[in-house]
């Protein structure tokens, strides 16, 4: 009788679940306006056991004429603040920007935006990096139309070694040499 009553209380609620779900209005997916990107950081591998960059924010350029003020385009960075890039070599990558809607229209250059407080660790010892204001940027010539409806993925990969000088006196400057990967998804 046990036995009786729990399958009947079974198949009434798969019944139930089935009716509800099949009554529910389907949501048609509809075809976005903008374009999404995401954004990711990468190091080389290198001889310093620790390179610590602070992250402000990511920005693409979408016009031309850089001294216009609506030139850059800022996107909701994710994980800002001091970085350490050793940690992100390899397959492991720093997400700087997650699925952000943008205009559908030619972007330029990517920049990501650095602070003050970056160090490297050689040989144990920890320096200051000057980073000068004219590569106060990580930043690389992109040139590319997005299109409606596409998942651009930007992978911006930092070579260490080569972009970390010592000069006299252990003064650290950093001078990026980067390169950017793009790889392209048709989201519909």
């Amino acid at each position: 009788m046990i036995f009786s009553y729990n399958t009947k209380t079974l198949l009434l609620s798969l019944l139930a679940i089935v009716l509800f779900t099949s009554c529910s209005k389907e949501v048609e997916t509809s075809p976005l306006e903008n374009s999404l990107v995401n954004v990711k950081l990468v190091g080389t591998q290198t001889q310093f056991s620790r390179f610590n960059l602070e992250i402000l924010d990511v920005q693409l350029k979408v016009l031309e004429d850089e001294t216009d003020p609506n030139a850059w385009l800022n996107l909701n960075t994710i994980n800002t603040g001091v970085q350490d890039l050793t940690d992100f070599t390899g397959n492991q990558v720093l997400t700087l920007v997650d699925f952000e809607q943008v205009p559908a229209e030619f972007i330029y250059s990517i920049k990501i935006v650095l602070g003050d407080e970056n160090t490297v660790v050689k040989n144990n010892i920890e320096y200051v990096v000057d980073v000068e204001y004219e590569y106060g940027n990580v930043t690389n010539i992109l040139e590319k139309q997005l299109v409606e409806n596409k998942l651009y993925e930007f992978t911006v990969e930092l070579n260490i070694d080569e972009s970390v000088h010592f000069s006299e006196g252990n003064q650290v400057e950093l001078n990026p040499k980067t390169n950017t990967l793009m790889r392209l998804y048709n989201l519909f």
